[in-house]
């Protein structure tokens, strides 16, 4: 009996998330309302609230699950541990379009400016969902000090995707030096990968 609760659960759950994705396609997040959201997903607004607290809730999740699919999507995290070089131009520039064919329109749509400001939380779900895909490389122990050095390393090559993503389409000289920067860094984060440090 529990497990088709269960999958009456997911299933609902499924509906909502489905009827949102196709809402946000059509307006901002913030212009969604529960009654017609629950008409979309055909349950009432009762069982909306059984599962979420409100519009901006349900919202959040779905960039969280978003996050975790981006960064799932492509695979540079083993490089991290052995050609920092290798890491920084596939995380880096593979991150150019970080929607990507990955996701569907509705999620793209979650991530466009006039919906994200409505997720206070949206950096961290990036920097968790990539920190995760790091540490199921295994080279890695999960611990407060690791936790900060990738949070370190990570908003760091976040932020530099965000204020220099131009560079990805021209200046080859620049991206070098964020190359060679960010490898850098790396090498001295995680030492115990480098024992030699920066290469002459």
């Amino acid at each position: 009996m529990e497990a088709k609760t269960d999958l009456r659960v997911l299933k609902t759950r499924r509906a909502i998330q489905s009827a949102f994705l196709e809402l946000i396609e059509e307006k901002p997040v913030n212009k969604i309302t529960v009654t017609e959201l629950a008409a979309r997903a055909e349950i009432s607004k009762g069982t909306f609230y059984l599962h979420y607290l409100d519009i901006f809730h349900l919202y959040s999740q779905l960039v969280e699950q978003t996050a975790e699919k981006i960064a799932g999507s492509f695979d540079p995290y083993p490089a991290l541990f052995q050609d920092p070089e290798a890491f920084v131009r596939t995380f880096m520039f593979a991150q150019v379009e970080p929607m990507g064919e990955a996701l569907s329109r509705g999620e793209r749509a979650l991530l466009y400016e006039r919906n994200i400001q409505f997720c206070s939380g949206y950096p961290q779900c990036f920097l968790e969902a990539f920190q995760a895909q790091i540490y199921r490389v295994g080279k890695l122990t999960p611990c407060v000090e690791n936790d900060m050095k990738l949070h370190f390393l990570l908003t760091g090559i976040l932020s530099l995707i965000v204020r220099y993503r131009p560079l990805a389409a021209g200046d080859q000289d620049r991206m070098q030096f964020m190359v060679e920067f960010l490898s850098n860094v790396i090498r001295q984060t995680f030492p115990e990968f480098y024992p030699g440090g920066a290469p002459n």
